[in-house]
């Protein structure tokens, strides 16, 4: 009997909606060879052995800005090897749920491109940083006040230019506690009742020209754009999260 071996899965998820990216059709290859991954009805990708680890793996979709990710299933959980792949969706492409675009020119003397953007939205969650717990492997931040919103998915920040510190909302637990995946090393310090803002993130084209997609509604938001600081390195190591190149 034949036994077969999964390498590790892949999650693709709307970096805009935190949603599973479903019923879309992506490529998959390694500088060798075209990777054939089992797609699942519920938008995972199983990648089977043999495989290289740690596996540098190219995702292009029409609807989505491709995308480079190195994965490492030895840091994965073995029992779960599951990595989410957050990508950029194109705009002029249809997505569930409604969005607008800001649009512009990134132009900053000497910047690399394409280079990685993103703007605050201007509404307020309503939550405010009070402290920051690391158990074990995972990143815990307690909040203080009240919001209405569902943040899980969502890529938000605490602090603003050089001192911002952007991440990703996994899980709730009790009332305002919740597990978050850091886009960046964690600040040693964030100062007690910084309001947490939801931020809107896209990449540029080799002439900087950008389309952040933003909520209905926000597409005249006056808010500055701004580089994403975390992109060195361009690739996160374990998958959980990837940055379009």
């Amino acid at each position: 009997m034949i036994q077969i071996r999964i390498a590790f899965v892949l999650r693709l998820v709307d970096d805009f909606t935190g949603a599973c990216i479903k019923r879309k059709s992506f490529r998959f290859w390694t500088d060798e060879k075209i990777l054939h991954p089992v797609q699942k009805e519920e938008g995972l990708y199983v990648f089977l052995e043999p495989l290289e680890h740690p596996a540098r793996i190219t995702i292009e979709g029409t609807d989505y800005y491709p995308c480079t990710v190195e994965v490492d299933k030895h840091i994965l959980d073995p029992e779960e090897p599951i990595a989410d792949i957050r990508l950029y969706g194109r705009s002029g492409k249809v997505y569930s749920g409604g969005r607008e675009y800001r649009t512009g020119v990134l132009n900053i003397k000497g910047q690399e491109l394409p280079a990685e953007v993103y703007i605050r939205r201007e509404k307020p969650t309503g939550l405010m940083y009070r402290e920051y717990r690391k158990l074990e492997n995972s990143h815990w931040i307690l909040f203080q006040g009240f919001t209405k919103e569902d943040l899980i998915g969502k890529t938000c920040v605490l602090g603003r230019e050089k001192d911002a510190f952007p991440f990703i909302i996994m899980e709730k637990r009790g009332i305002n506690e919740y597990r978050i995946e850091p886009c960046g090393p964690v600040p040693d310090q964030i100062k007690e009742g910084e309001p947490l803002a939801r931020i809107y993130r896209s990449v540029t084209d080799q002439d900087g020209s950008y389309a952040i997609p933003v909520e209905a509604g926000e597409g005249q938001s006056t808010e500055e754009v701004m580089l994403l600081h975390y992109k060195k390195p361009a690739r996160k190591k374990g998958g959980r999260t990837c940055l379009s190149s």
